[in-house]
């Protein structure tokens, strides 16, 4: 089990640039700066209580549900039965409120990201096979490039 609610604010805080004070703001203050803080560095050992999700859920910038779900794991212990990986969690929670009908949009979306990833890995993968062939300056720095993309 993770720290997946810590992690989340350590993410929002480094590479977001969201700061404690803002956290608190945002939840009204119902949780403090240096509460905030604490979580960051795992120092929180009791849980948060359920009144206080729907004031997390906009500090954290994710759903309601996501908060519990973060909540049972990180304090209790406890995931959801699903397989999907941590990384689609919130995107699922938010897929949830989209219209049926802009779904097959979506759909293309993914499924073209989904190839361009594809494509990425197997020109790596080619251009891995012609530095086994030819291991020249030339052929490393693609290797080197298609890397970077992948």
């Amino acid at each position: 089990m993770g720290n997946v609610f810590s992690e989340r604010v350590r993410r929002l805080n480094s590479k977001h640039g969201k700061t404690y004070q803002e956290m608190a703001a945002d939840c009204d203050f119902m949780r403090s700066v240096t509460w905030w803080n604490k979580v960051r560095w795992e120092e929180i050992e009791d849980p948060p209580k359920p009144a206080l999700f729907p004031y997390l859920a906009k500090a954290l910038e994710v759903p309601e549900r996501r908060v519990a779900e973060m909540v049972a794991e990180q304090w209790c212990g406890v995931r959801p039965d699903d397989k999907v990986p941590e990384r689609l969690r919130s995107l699922l929670l938010i897929l949830r409120g989209v219209h049926t009908e802009d779904l097959p949009l979506i759909e293309q979306m993914a499924d073209a990201l989904s190839l361009k990833r594809t494509a990425q890995q197997d020109a790596l993968q080619l251009a891995k096979e012609v530095v086994a062939l030819d291991p020249s300056e030339e052929a490393l720095a693609m290797v080197a490039a298609y890397d970077r993309d992948a």
